[in-house]
Protein backbone atom coordinates (compact mmCIF):
# COMPACT_ATOMS: atom_id res chain seq x y z
CA UNK A 1 0.00 0.00 0.00
CA UNK A 2 1.46 3.28 -0.98
CA UNK A 3 1.62 6.29 1.62
CA UNK A 4 0.72 9.66 0.45
CA UNK A 5 2.81 13.13 1.60
CA UNK A 6 2.32 16.90 1.14
CA UNK A 7 5.08 19.33 2.17
CA UNK A 8 4.37 23.13 1.96
CA UNK A 9 7.35 25.76 2.43
CA UNK A 10 7.13 29.36 2.29
CA UNK A 11 8.63 31.27 -0.47
CA UNK A 12 10.61 33.67 1.96
CA UNK A 13 11.20 34.22 6.04
CA UNK A 14 9.77 37.40 7.52
CA UNK A 15 10.77 39.63 9.99
CA UNK A 16 9.84 39.30 13.12
CA UNK A 17 9.80 40.81 16.84
CA UNK A 18 9.44 38.42 19.97
CA UNK A 19 6.11 39.80 20.57
CA UNK A 20 4.89 39.45 16.53
CA UNK A 21 6.47 35.65 16.88
CA UNK A 22 4.61 34.51 20.10
CA UNK A 23 1.36 36.49 18.88
CA UNK A 24 1.81 33.76 15.89
CA UNK A 25 2.61 31.18 17.88
CA UNK A 26 -0.66 31.57 19.77
CA UNK A 27 -2.86 31.88 17.31
CA UNK A 28 -1.16 28.35 15.83
CA UNK A 29 -1.18 26.14 18.81
CA UNK A 30 -3.08 28.37 21.63
CA UNK A 31 -1.71 27.93 25.23
CA UNK A 32 1.11 24.94 24.06
CA UNK A 33 4.26 25.67 24.68
CA UNK A 34 7.06 25.91 21.43
CA UNK A 35 9.96 23.11 21.19
CA UNK A 36 12.76 24.49 21.94
CA UNK A 37 15.34 24.10 18.82
CA UNK A 38 19.18 24.64 17.85
CA UNK A 39 19.73 24.93 21.18
CA UNK A 40 17.45 26.98 22.57
CA UNK A 41 18.30 29.61 19.78
CA UNK A 42 14.94 28.95 18.37
CA UNK A 43 11.67 28.15 18.69
CA UNK A 44 9.03 25.58 16.61
CA UNK A 45 4.97 25.52 17.07
CA UNK A 46 3.29 22.70 15.04
CA UNK A 47 -0.58 22.70 14.92
CA UNK A 48 -1.78 19.11 15.98
CA UNK A 49 -4.42 19.05 13.46
CA UNK A 50 -3.45 20.73 9.80
CA UNK A 51 0.45 19.79 11.00
CA UNK A 52 1.45 23.67 9.98
CA UNK A 53 4.56 24.58 11.81
CA UNK A 54 6.38 27.66 12.86
CA UNK A 55 9.67 28.24 13.39
CA UNK A 56 11.12 31.49 14.82
CA UNK A 57 14.85 31.85 14.81
CA UNK A 58 15.20 34.35 17.48
CA UNK A 59 18.86 36.07 16.54
CA UNK A 60 17.59 36.53 13.29
CA UNK A 61 14.41 38.18 13.84
CA UNK A 62 12.49 35.91 11.57
CA UNK A 63 10.17 33.13 11.32
CA UNK A 64 9.20 30.83 8.54
CA UNK A 65 6.26 28.75 8.05
CA UNK A 66 6.03 25.33 6.57
CA UNK A 67 4.35 21.77 6.69
CA UNK A 68 5.77 18.57 6.80
CA UNK A 69 4.47 14.45 6.06
CA UNK A 70 0.96 15.27 5.88
CA UNK A 71 0.32 18.91 6.30
CA UNK A 72 -3.53 20.15 5.56
CA UNK A 73 -3.71 23.70 5.55
CA UNK A 74 -7.25 24.10 4.77
CA UNK A 75 -7.31 22.60 8.91
CA UNK A 76 -5.54 25.58 9.83
CA UNK A 77 -6.81 27.71 12.09
CA UNK A 78 -8.28 30.51 11.34
CA UNK A 79 -6.55 32.96 13.77
CA UNK A 80 -3.47 31.58 12.79
CA UNK A 81 -4.35 33.02 8.94
CA UNK A 82 -5.58 36.33 10.85
CA UNK A 83 -2.01 36.92 12.59
CA UNK A 84 -0.19 35.84 9.68
CA UNK A 85 -1.88 38.78 7.51
CA UNK A 86 -1.41 41.15 10.26
CA UNK A 87 2.29 40.22 10.09
CA UNK A 88 2.27 40.99 6.58
CA UNK A 89 0.49 44.17 6.36
CA UNK A 90 3.15 45.11 9.49
CA UNK A 91 5.76 44.39 6.67
CA UNK A 92 4.48 46.18 3.62
CA UNK A 93 3.70 42.71 1.86
CA UNK A 94 0.56 41.97 -0.12
CA UNK A 95 1.40 38.13 0.43
CA UNK A 96 3.20 35.03 1.35
CA UNK A 97 3.58 32.94 -1.36
CA UNK A 98 3.78 28.89 -0.52
CA UNK A 99 4.78 25.93 -2.89
CA UNK A 100 3.41 22.80 -2.05
CA UNK A 101 4.72 19.06 -3.39
CA UNK A 102 2.04 15.69 -3.27
CA UNK A 103 4.18 12.81 -3.19
CA UNK A 104 3.60 9.26 -3.20
CA UNK A 105 5.87 6.05 -1.97
CA UNK A 106 4.96 4.28 -4.60
CA UNK A 107 5.00 5.73 -8.65
CA UNK A 108 1.67 5.36 -10.13
CA UNK A 109 -0.16 7.24 -12.08
CA UNK A 110 -1.47 10.61 -10.98
CA UNK A 111 1.01 9.94 -7.43
CA UNK A 112 3.22 13.02 -7.74
CA UNK A 113 1.83 16.80 -8.39
CA UNK A 114 2.28 20.27 -6.75
CA UNK A 115 1.73 23.83 -6.93
CA UNK A 116 1.25 26.75 -5.36
CA UNK A 117 -0.34 29.42 -3.65
CA UNK A 118 -0.51 32.60 -1.34
CA UNK A 119 -1.75 33.96 1.48
CA UNK A 120 -2.53 37.56 1.50
CA UNK A 121 -2.54 40.56 4.00
CA UNK A 122 -6.06 39.82 4.72
CA UNK A 123 -5.47 35.95 5.87
CA UNK A 124 -6.98 34.92 2.59
CA UNK A 125 -5.62 31.49 0.68
CA UNK A 126 -5.45 32.50 -3.14
CA UNK A 127 -4.80 29.98 -5.35
CA UNK A 128 -3.85 30.43 -9.22
CA UNK A 129 -5.80 29.51 -11.94
CA UNK A 130 -3.97 27.21 -14.36
CA UNK A 131 -5.63 27.80 -18.04
CA UNK A 132 -4.72 25.40 -20.59
CA UNK A 133 -3.76 26.97 -24.04
CA UNK A 134 -6.28 26.06 -27.09
CA UNK A 135 -4.91 23.65 -29.22
CA UNK A 136 -2.84 24.96 -32.05
CA UNK A 137 0.02 24.08 -34.12
CA UNK A 138 2.32 22.37 -32.86
CA UNK A 139 5.40 24.38 -32.82
CA UNK A 140 8.08 21.51 -33.88
CA UNK A 141 8.28 20.79 -37.42
CA UNK A 142 7.75 17.50 -38.97
CA UNK A 143 10.23 15.63 -40.75
CA UNK A 144 9.43 14.70 -44.16
CA UNK A 145 8.69 11.06 -44.50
Amino acid sequence: MPDYFTDVTAAETLKCMPEEASALIRALIGDATPEEIDGGEGLRATHSDSLISIEHDRKGGEVYVYGEDNVDVDQGPEQFLTALGALLKKRGKEYLEFGYANTCSKHCPDSHDGGRFRIDANGRFIEPKIIWPKSRKSRRKMKPK
